[in-house]
């Protein structure tokens, strides 16, 4: 255990050592290539997040990016400290406050042929900590969705926030959604044109230059199917009857009705007698 907490202790030197190399000579080893971003809305309007930076990490770096990714002791910040890079940071937030459930996955280095440089991934999930997207009922069985737009953290222009070059992001809608794609600002890159999409997924492909994120308008419609309707009626009338049989109520409308069944059953025999 002891052993354990050491090792993870030098690490974090060796990373504030690192951190401060890149203060002194401004270079690390690390060079930002992409991010994409997958954002996964649920029901209540939270989302689950994906993100993977992608680095280009030169020799003298492999060895420090070789030991820190078998320390699990090492946040965002940390990561961010060793490589200078500026895409290792949460780009959606909800609820103003700090996204839950983080959890960091680097990848073991990819080895890039006819040049001495490699290839790191390091994949950040979590989720928002509130709403990113607004509900509104908009008729039987329909909602739609609205993204917030300073729920979004890109980078600041001074037109105002853009997707930065060679990033990706992309938002996978609920089941059974419609989107009207003349509304949605700015237009996805994938699906194109300007007509009513049931598509899964929208995706904003930055690769060839920033995208303007101001304003950002994004909204879609889900239909509840009338089986799933149904079923939700009766499983909330179970529920409801539930409660009321194990409420104070129900225990004494049970017992009245043991009672009166009891001397109906007295009766009965008295009867017969």
């Amino acid at each position: 255990m002891a052993s354990t907490a050491l090792r993870a202790f030098a690490l974090l030197a060796l990373l504030s050592l690192a951190a401060g190399l890149q203060r002194a000579d401004n270079f690390t080893g690390f060079e930002d290539l992409s991010l994409t971003v997958t954002i996964t809305t649920n029901l209540n309007g939270t989302a689950h997040v994906k993100e993977d930076v992608r680095l280009a990490v030169q020799p003298g770096s492999a060895e420090l990016y070789k030991q820190s990714i078998r320390s699990t002791r090492l946040t965002i910040e940390d990561w961010k400290n060793a490589t200078g890079s500026k895409n290792l940071r949460y780009h959606v937030l909800g609820a103003n406050f700090s996204p839950a459930n983080t959890r960091l996955f680097p990848q073991p280095l990819t080895r890039l042929q006819f040049v001495d440089t490699s290839i790191a991934v390091i994949s950040i999930e979590y989720d928002t900590s509130g709403p990113i997207f607004t509900m509104e009922e908009v008729g039987p069985r329909r909602t739609q969705y609205t993204l917030i737009g300073h729920a979004l953290s890109f980078e600041n222009a001074p037109e105002g926030q853009v997707i930065p070059e060679n990033t990706v992001l992309t938002i996978n809608v609920l089941p059974n959604s419609r989107a009207s794609l003349s509304a949605i600002f700015p237009r996805p890159t994938y699906p194109a044109g300007d007509s009513v999409s049931s598509s899964r997924y929208y995706m904003w492909n930055a690769t060839g230059g920033a995208i303007p994120l101001t304003p950002m308008l994004f909204s879609f419609v889900t239909e509840e199917s009338l089986d799933q309707e149904v079923s939700e009626y009766f499983n909330a009338v179970q529920a409801s009857v539930t409660d009321l049989v194990f409420s104070n109520y129900g225990v004494l409308a049970v017992f009245v009705a043991i009672v009166l069944g009891a001397l109906y059953f007295v009766l009965r025999q008295a009867k017969a007698i």
